[in-house]
């Protein structure tokens, strides 16, 4: 059954549905769902399975081409929860089952007045520094909505998890790396030696292990690129969205993965990220970061060749984004022209 599904959802990809209507397919999904459980969790066997391994390996390489997101999974499929407007790892919660996912969730419901959820599909292979988890924090300053202007931040950090990484124990301790959340648990005690006692690394200690394991060029070459190429975009789809002030800015707090290639994963972006409780690293970082805004603000006015710290600009719009908020365009003025084709 996955693989007739997986066949029918790479027909819309190739264009094969414009000219023919694709009957719609009502697959039994809870049955297919208990089969799946009794393969991963409960170690079940498909009977001939060597009969379908060439046709399904050429289905999965098909699908990759359109779907990256098959680099960072397992088959477990793992998804995190997250109540929306909360921080700090409030709330936060993986699970591995759809019925456990849906009764979470209706539970807590009856309990709060905000019933937002964010569901995300957890990355069940990540890079891990001696096999712990970790996220980074890149902070990036937006100066212009339009045209969009943003700053990206080379000074960052890394919180990670005070546990070995396994993807049998769904535990916050494992794969939450939230620093508030940490805190609440003792580092395993045979983990490597090497991993620091308060779980937080800078940038430049992430590229001395990089290095350590034959990846120094990574850094430059895929992990920064891929980081800003992937805020400049996320800040042009929300650019429409945004009310723009002149003479105003943001620091915005961008929490990034890796996946076994190194290639980054945007996991969320916070407004006014958070700068109290620093650390040996974090508290360098944040009086610095403040002291180089200034820099930008301020001192660039007067000097556009002016010392800017750490900062580096990302990019500048050449041309104004002319979106629906701009009150020099109406939407009145446009006009849809066509002939209505029969279904």
């Amino acid at each position: 059954m996955a693989f007739m599904v997986c066949k029918m959802l790479m027909i819309p990809s190739i264009n094969k549905d414009i000219d023919k209507k694709i009957k719609a397919m009502d697959p039994d999904w809870t049955e297919y769902l208990e089969g799946y459980y009794q393969l991963i969790h409960a170690g079940a066997e498909i009977k001939n399975s060597a009969t379908y391994a060439e046709p399904c390996r050429q289905v999965l390489d098909k699908i990759q081409a359109k779907l990256p997101q098959l680099d960072i999974d397992t088959g477990r499929n793992i998804w995190i929860l997250k109540r929306a407007a909360l921080s700090g790892g409030r709330d936060i919660i993986c699970m591995d089952r759809v019925k456990k996912i849906i009764k979470f969730v209706q539970s807590h419901d009856s309990r709060h007045v905000e019933k937002k959820w964010v569901i995300q599909k957890y990355i069940e292979r990540p890079f891990l520094i001696y096999n712990t988890k970790f996220d980074m924090r890149q902070f990036f300053l937006v100066t212009a909505w339009n045209p969009l202007t943003i700053w990206y931040y080379k000074e960052n950090y890394i919180c990670m998890s005070s546990q070995p990484f396994n993807l049998e124990n769904l535990d916050n301790s494992i794969h939450l790396c939230n620093r508030p959340v940490q805190m609440q648990f003792k580092n395993c005690p045979t983990r490597h030696p090497e991993l620091p006692e308060d779980n937080v690394w800078s940038n430049r200690k992430l590229q001395e292990y990089l290095c350590m394991i034959g990846a120094e060029n990574v850094w430059e070459d895929v992990m920064v690129p891929g980081i800003k190429k992937i805020i400049y975009q996320t800040m042009q789809v929300s650019q429409n969205k945004v009310t723009h002030r002149k003479n105003s800015f943001d620091i915005y707090g961008a929490d990034f993965m890796f996946s076994e290639n190194f290639n980054p994963w945007l996991i969320e972006i916070n407004s006014r990220p958070d700068m109290s409780s620093p650390t040996a690293v974090t508290g360098v970082i944040f009086k610095s970061i403040l002291e180089d805004t200034i820099k930008v603000i301020i001192d660039r006015k007067k000097d556009p060749n002016c010392d800017i710290g750490a900062y580096e600009l990302i990019k500048k719009q050449v041309h104004y984004y002319q979106g629906v908020n701009d009150k020099r365009y109406s939407l009145w003025q446009y006009i849809i022209i066509g002939i209505y084709i029969k279904g």
